[in-house]
């Protein structure tokens, strides 16, 4: 697949970012006895680097009420990766999709929105839910769309 407005062979990309909390089942607080401590120990992020969850894949629920405005661009892919950033000190969650053409910016708001919600309700879930009994699951729960990254590239 080709677009007009790029060589071909060269897609464009859109990729969401934010900050992961990464809980662990296999810890037990004494005070409560509730299992899912929050880990802040930076050898324990680094450890989770790469964790790649392409199970399901975000581009393939794109269609369906308020994100019919943008069903028709050609967006595909789209998986729940986490990266270590050693310039913050935190775990990402990061989801790239391909692109048929650059985003126009309510665009890009609706699938930021549609991505977030994945994160945290959708996709996410299930690949957080899956973690638990591994011990070690990763979450990106975001407070407020604004401080989710996003970079468009191609």
């Amino acid at each position: 697949m080709s677009s007009a407005n790029f060589p071909e062979g060269i897609m464009p990309t859109i990729t969401f970012s934010h900050a992961a909390g990464v809980f662990d089942f296999n810890q037990t607080d004494p005070e409560t006895g509730e299992s899912g401590l929050l880990v802040q120990d930076i050898a324990t992020l680094r450890s989770l680097d790469g964790l790649l969850y392409d199970d399901e894949v975000f581009s393939d629920h794109i269609g369906d009420g308020e994100l019919e405005a943008i069903a028709d661009i050609g967006i595909s892919g789209g998986s729940l990766a986490f990266l270590f950033d050693a310039k913050s000190k935190q775990l990402l969650a990061e989801t790239q999709y391909l692109l048929t053409r650059s985003l126009k910016p309510r665009e890009v708001e609706l699938l930021k929105s549609y991505t977030v919600g994945q994160w945290s309700d959708g996709i996410g879930s299930n690949f957080f839910q899956n973690q638990m009994h591994q011990g070690l699951a990763p979450q990106a729960l975001v407070m407020e769309l604004k401080h989710v990254a996003v970079r468009q590239e191609g």
